[in-house]
């Protein structure tokens, strides 16, 4: 059986299809477009009409490439979605324009097939704790093995970080203002009592199209292919030390960084503030890269 998870998110539209035998999943086809449909949100509360047209074509483009490998196709939508007061008029152009509705997880939701995803495949003694940080939110989860103890929602992300903090990107950014983001952002995590989760584990996940970013910062990777980064380290300096060097750059001397893909060039240093803050919350020197998400664990759980 074939079968296609097309995750809409703030930042970026993914798909994976993938064959299903006997419990096992085989990936034939694995896409990300960056299309932001969440952008300017954060003043308006809206989805912009330019964003909607661009990603619902996204959306069919992809179910066309799905349809063509015979595959059933189920559409997530996430943070951008689950907020936008106009989101029904999305949901509306999509099914319109491929039949096809989109499901709009909620926080846990989200989170839960995160971890699903994301653990598949490690084998980590003990609990784990995942931070799966994307364009408008971030989930944290802690469990072992397939077993989910705790899950929050986080309302931040890189797209609304970005906003917020970085808007102009024609100049660099001060140290100052990088570090009232990570205050920003440890706050928040502060709030929905994310150092609650310390203990809960002694191994850390991150998944998220930001982390996979990074690792491909640290690691200099000429070609960004995602598969190859899968078990890779990120430590709280290599955050550290990407956040010092995404804001000495302009936005189009960041879209020359090797390893950096030019699409993510606008969002990575909110993504490494958020990465380091979550670090330093759960207390943990560094995490393990997961390129397996919310699209894996979809997959896994069998939802279509």
């Amino acid at each position: 059986m074939v079968k296609a998870v097309i995750d809409v998110g703030s930042n970026s539209i993914k798909m994976r299809v993938a064959k299903i035998s006997h419990g096992r999943i085989s990936v034939i086809r694995d896409e990300t477009e960056v299309v932001k449909l969440g952008r300017g949100m954060s003043a308006t509360g809206l989805l912009s009409r330019d964003s909607m047209r661009l990603s619902c074509e996204t959306v069919r483009r992809m179910a066309a490439k799905a349809r063509h490998y015979g595959a059933e196709i189920f559409i997530a939508g996430t943070m951008a979605l689950r907020t936008a007061e106009n989101s029904s008029e999305f949901l509306k152009m999509v099914h319109d324009a491929t039949g096809l509705d989109v499901h709009v997880l909620t926080g846990e939701e989200e989170a839960a097939y995160s971890w699903l995803g994301a653990v598949d495949g490690f084998k980590f003694e003990g609990d784990v704790v995942m931070f799966d940080s994307g364009g408008g939110s971030t989930e944290f989860v802690s469990g072992s093995g397939r077993e989910v103890r705790r899950l929050v929602s986080v309302p931040i992300g890189a797209v609304n970080l970005s906003e917020r903090f970085f808007p102009g990107q024609d100049k660099p950014v001060k140290g100052s203002v990088c570090d009232e983001a990570v205050e920003y952002v440890t706050g928040l995590f502060t709030e929905n009592h994310i150092d609650s989760f310390r203990s809960e584990g002694s191994h850390v996940i991150a998944v998220g199209g930001g982390a996979a970013a990074m690792s491909g910062v640290k690691n200099a990777c000429e070609n960004f292919i995602p598969s190859k980064l899968h078990g890779s380290i990120l430590t709280q300096r290599d955050a550290m030390l990407q956040i010092k060097l995404y804001s000495s750059l302009t936005l189009s001397e960041r879209e020359n960084i090797i390893g950096l893909p030019k699409s993510r060039a606008d969002v990575i240093l909110g993504s490494a503030c958020i990465v380091l803050s979550a670090l330093r919350m759960l207390n943990a020197r560094s995490c393990t890269v997961s390129i397996n998400g919310l699209r894996h664990g979809l997959l896994l759980d069998d939802i279509l």
